[in-house]
């Protein structure tokens, strides 16, 4: 993108710093919340568990003890009954703690202790697996998150004294419960009797999580910005800070020409080594200008105490030197005519331009055996000149260049 190719350094550096730290943040915040969810889930099962075994406990408490007090049922005593009375107490305590608990049974006795659909497949599950001690899943219950809960009750001896052979019951269960229509008499010891059920609300629990997490987050969101603080300063010290010195320098070197400019080394670490580098190629360009501009001062002496006009020209006719002589001789300052077409200054004729020049002066020299021609020149101020010319081909570097020597003549041109 355009726009981000634009930014500087600092910021692109900053920017993909803060997107990476973003991505962990991100990363951290979702394990978190999974981490903290499953704590979550794991203390809903641990007191649902808890509730449960302590309602099936007090049932076999109430069980032992009826028998060993040799208690004998009857109606009047009907809340005493181990599974009546642990229900009884397990709803009271739900009551108070937000939850709801029921013991159910598929073959129940009380509408009330019926199975909904979830309990009634998980009765199914415990009837199926002897080993299996509990079993829970999340679920909704108007819209609130509900943990489902449920831990099985297995028959003994005392279950089986209102719910094994019907002959067997007491009389108050048998006159309550018809021997011939209710399907809770005929269990055996270790079939599964049923199971209690609780619902707990996550609620409170959610809210807890919630809280938690605000307060991971708001600390993680401190380290987040804490680390792009320190690493921005740390960029704009290590990396773009140095660059911009770097980037100034070559900006002034390009604008000035003086390459007498040096940068304060730091190291041996990449930018060290970059500035150490830019450091030496100003150094040694420098070097290598001053060299050439001493032989171009010796150059330019030596071609300026030349007693002829003496211009160089590349193939395609535009002039790269002039000395002294010519400036005299033509009337132009060595700045005016340096880029301009040969043609304009010596030409037999003008308009054909630099390449039939050459041309025409390298076949008459070469059929006058390098003698001197006398042509017509120009100039600045439109006079025309009788010029002797000669003409002289180098190279260097791979580049072709023309020199040619004049002098006035006096008298006609040829």
């Amino acid at each position: 993108m355009p726009q981000l190719r634009n930014l500087s350094l600092f910021t692109k550096t900053t920017l993909a710093t803060a997107l990476i730290l973003v991505l962990f943040f991100g990363v951290m915040a979702f394990w978190t919340y999974q981490q903290k969810r499953q704590d979550m889930l794991e203390e809903a099962v641990t007191r649902a568990r808890l509730i449960a075994s302590e309602t099936v406990q007090t049932r076999e408490y109430l069980s032992k003890h009826l028998r060993l007090g040799q208690v004998r049922l009857s109606d009047e005593r009907y809340a005493l009954i181990p599974i009546v009375a642990s229900n009884r107490v397990g709803q009271l305590v739900a009551q108070e703690g937000g939850f709801r608990l029921r013991q159910i049974s598929d073959r129940f006795r009380n509408p009330d202790n019926a199975p909904d659909g979830f309990e009634k497949a998980v009765l199914a599950s415990f009837a199926e697996n002897p080993y299996m001690r509990e079993s829970y899943a999340l679920t909704e219950e108007d819209d609130v998150p509900t943990l489902r809960y449920l831990q099985p009750f297995r028959a003994d001896e005392s279950c089986l004294v209102c719910h094994g052979r019907p002959e067997d019951a007491p009389d108050f269960i048998r006159a309550r419960f018809s021997v011939e229509t209710d399907q809770a008499y005929n269990y055996s010891i270790g079939e599964i009797i049923g199971a209690v059920s609780i619902s707990l609300p996550l609620t409170r629990l959610q809210n807890q999580l919630q809280l938690s997490l605000q307060g991971d987050f708001l600390y993680l969101g401190g380290v987040f910005l804490g680390l792009i603080l320190c690493l921005g300063l740390l960029i704009r010290a290590n990396v773009t800070r140095p660059l911009t010195a770097l980037s100034a320098a070559m900006n002034r070197v390009i604008r000035t020409g003086h390459f007498d400019e040096r940068l304060p080394g730091r190291g041996d670490d990449e930018i060290g080594r970059v500035i150490e580098g830019f450091n030496q190629v100003v150094e040694r360009v420098g070097d290598g200008i001053r060299q050439l501009e001493a032989s171009e001062h010796r150059f330019r002496a030596l071609t300026d105490n030349v007693r002829d006009g003496m211009v160089s020209f590349l193939p395609d006719g535009k002039v790269i030197l002039f000395n002294h002589r010519a400036e005299a001789i033509f009337g132009y300052s060595r700045s005016e005519v340096l880029g301009m077409d040969i043609a304009r200054l010596i030409a037999p004729m003008q308009e054909t331009g630099a390449e039939t020049l050459v041309r025409f002066l390298e076949e008459t020299l070469e059929s006058r055996d390098g003698g001197l021609l006398t042509l017509k020149g120009l100039r600045r101020d439109l006079e025309p000149l009788a010029l002797e010319v000669s003409l002289s081909r180098a190279s260097s570097d791979g580049h072709t260049f023309f020199t040619v020597m004049v002098r006035p003549k006096e008298g006609p041109t040829d």
